[in-house]
């Protein structure tokens, strides 16, 4: 019986719950998008005609401890990503005392996402979402959490690609137990399993792959801080036409949280090595089956910036093989000013070296491999970021000013010479003047500063955005943005961009969206998982309505 079946037959069998129900609440949550003009490609050496047309139709249907809901959706063109047309997401669920029971689409986390974290984000098109049926019961000693199904997963960086979409598909099983023996202390473990069909280099014949992921962790609240830690170890058995191989890693994460009377230090600390390989392989093939499995998504362990200008060339995390720690700490002497300031570093375990004899690489100690390292060849990367806030006594009116630096290394190891190190300092100057209790004005300045040595004589170069914005809350607002870059190898090909936006709300179910300009490409990322968003000229309208 398909899985559509078995929805139908649950919502037929629940009828007679829905007729007994006190009280049935429906809700309908209804985005469409529009946008028309054209799109940068190839490193802006070329443009193309862009028009999309997408309908997302989000429907919550609630009795007593029933709930039911459905996506309808209409993406016919997709702004991003293959079209569709029809029912994307459907599921049924009871709750109650306890017991949290889902059949359907849902999504799902173990401890902090090293096994397990399916989510959607429509952003940047990922969905690692799980079709099948999930059971979870917390107790105040325990909680336990269990989960099976499909998962259908279509790799977002290939949407483009001239090959076509990579689609890898998976048949999941996994549990989870966190015991609670006190206030103070949790522990647990979970374990993941699922076989898999992935492309293959050689033939049109799928891969098989089986996964195993076992993990542990704990927390504990010590008198001054709290305490988290967590291990997993992932094996992997890769079958294709020719040969089995196994492939073996694991990730650690641990933080530790400490907040006192107008203060407050977090520290994460990172070291994923769920697939090392030599800079042939990682760069030769990122898409690699060997790689770390898409529901799994570990914590990042740096900074997610707001400022456009932070955001345009991230760190891009290496789970494969990363080991890091990010410190981030605030103060606050008064109620009004508020300081924020961070660190971050990150590497390779190994230099990874050539070997001109042999013709091949080989892995060299540089530095404790438990800890990031500065040698060039293990690609070290460390940003720092600093800011501070001055609230003004009508608690709507603030000034911030914040900085940014930024130092990374791409070591080209057959060319050394040769290795790409990036250097950015960007400023930005946050400013919010509420006139009364519903209109305000906020203005936003940012200032980057770059040296990037692959470009030789042009490595360095500026850029600016200055945006404005006007509102009356909760009515409308609108405003716009101006950019600009000295840089001649920008992927957009341009060095100028404006962007002229609003908003209006209309009663209480509806919010008009609309903008028209030139938008300057850059990375999109959620939980380390990252897009490139290409240039974009043209118009855009979102209608978001809630019922």
């Amino acid at each position: 019986m398909g899985a559509y079946s078995v929805c139908l037959l649950i919502i037929l069998l629940c009828l007679p719950q829905f007729g007994k129900a006190q009280q049935v609440q429906v809700s309908v949550n209804n985005i469409v998008n529009y946008g028309f003009g054209e799109e940068a490609l190839n490193l802006g050496t070329e443009t193309a005609e862009k028009e999309y047309l997408e309908n997302f139709t989000d429907v919550r249907i609630l009795a007593d401890n029933v709930i039911i809901g459905f996506r309808l959706e209409l993406s016919d063109p997709a702004e991003y990503g293959p079209d569709f047309t029809g029912i994307r997401r459907r599921f049924i669920g009871y709750q109650r005392d306890g017991l949290d029971v889902r059949i359907g689409n849902l999504f799902a986390l173990h401890n902090r996402g090293m096994s397990l974290n399916l989510f959607e984000d429509r952003v940047i098109r990922y969905d690692t979402s799980l079709d099948g049926v999930r059971a979870e019961y917390d107790h105040d000693f325990f909680r336990v959490k269990a989960l099976a199904g499909s998962i259908n997963y279509l790799e977002h960086l290939t949407f483009d690609s001239p090959s076509g979409i990579r689609e890898e598909n998976y048949r999941l099983r996994s549990a989870a137990l966190e015991l609670k023996p006190d206030r103070r202390l949790r522990i647990g473990g979970s374990y993941t399993y699922a076989e898999g069909e992935l492309p293959s280099l050689f033939t049109e014949e799928p891969d098989l792959a089986e996964i195993f992921i076992p993990e542990g962790f704990v927390s504990y609240r010590l008198p001054f801080a709290r305490v988290t830690a967590g291990y997993n170890h992932r094996t992997l058995r890769l079958i294709d036409f020719a040969d089995t191989t196994s492939v073996t890693g694991g990730g650690f994460y641990a933080s530790v949280n400490h907040t006192g009377p107008g203060y407050g230090l977090m520290l994460e600390y990172k070291n994923y090595s769920y697939d090392v390989v030599d800079p042939f392989a990682r760069l030769g093939d990122p898409l690699r089956n060997s790689r770390m499995s898409p529901f799994q998504s570990p914590p990042i362990a740096h900074k997610e910036h707001s400022y456009s200008l932070m955001t345009r060339d991230p760190h891009l995390v290496n789970f494969e093989d990363e080991v890091g720690f990010f410190l981030e700490a605030f103060y606050s002497p008064t109620f009004n000013i508020t300081l924020n300031s961070s660190i971050a570093m990150a590497s390779l375990h190994h230099s990874w070296l050539w070997d001109d004899v042999n013709f091949e690489f080989f892995k060299k100690e540089e530095g404790a491999t438990w800890l990031p390292g500065r040698a060039d060849a293990r690609d070290p990367y460390w940003e720092y970021y600093g800011d501070i806030e001055y609230l003004f006594p009508d608690f709507m009116s603030y000034v911030k000013l914040a900085y940014n630096h930024r130092n990374r290394l791409f070591y080209q190891a057959l060319a050394p010479d040769f290795s790409q190190r990036v250097y950015a300092n960007t400023f930005a100057l946050d400013v919010q003047y509420a006139v009364s209790p519903r209109w305000s004005v906020k203005v936003i300045s940012e200032h980057q500063f770059v040296r990037d040595t692959q470009y030789g004589d042009d490595s360095d170069y500026y850029s600016q955005m200055l945006s404005l914005q006007v509102s009356r809350s909760p009515d409308f607002s609108f405003g716009g943005r101006i950019e600009s870059t000295t840089s001649d190898f920008d992927p957009s090909g341009d060095k100028f961009w404006y962007m002229a936006e609003g908003s209006w709300r209309i009663g209480n179910t509806h919010t008009v969206m609309a903008s028209y300009g030139r938008e300057r490409g850059g990375f999109v990322c959620t939980n380390g998982v990252c897009r490139f968003v290409n240039a974009f000229s043209g118009m855009r309208l979102s209608l978001i309505s809630s019922f």
